[in-house]
């Protein structure tokens, strides 16, 4: 199973989802040389890459588990307690945070197209809607698509 979820959140939406994370997680450490944080269950771990704010531009953050980092040696046990813990996590995301994202979509002339793959924690929503001309909601630093309240 690969599989992730893609979300924007501040400071105070990711403090909150680490709360989450920590009751359901054996430990959760940073991975080397990146933001990244791993999430373990057992010989498995969930990756958590936070959101990163700069110059008034929030990017996604994402939360993923992959399945080639399930390898045989890992214990079935563990493997379905990992899938079960992303679930959890995915599911907490999706009944806490607002999905009625639209992107600008440069092959649309601009129109807005509706996403409802990307997710919109709280504080940030909060934040966004303080100055949604300046506040800028982007995918990465390179990428064309920027992110409004939508639908």
């Amino acid at each position: 199973m690969d599989a992730e979820i893609l979300l924007f959140m501040s400071d105070k939406d990711q403090e909150e989802f680490l709360g989450i994370a920590k009751t359901c997680c054996d430990s959760i450490s940073e991975a080397s040389q990146s933001k990244t944080l791993e999430f373990h269950i057992g010989g498995c771990k969930l990756l958590f890459t936070p959101s990163a704010l700069e110059d008034m531009t929030l990017y996604i953050g994402k939360l993923e588990i992959r399945s080639n980092e399930l390898t045989e040696n890992i214990i079935l046990k563990d493997k379905e307690r990992a899938k079960l813990i992303f679930r959890k996590l995915r599911n907490w995301i999706k009944n806490n945070y607002w999905s009625r994202l639209a992107y600008l979509n440069e092959n649309k002339k601009g129109k807005l197209t509706p996403s409802r793959n990307h997710w919109l924690g709280p504080d940030a929503k909060l934040w966004k809607e303080g100055d949604e001309k300046h506040r800028v909601l982007k995918l990465s630093k390179t990428s064309w698509m920027v992110f409004e309240l939508g639908y």
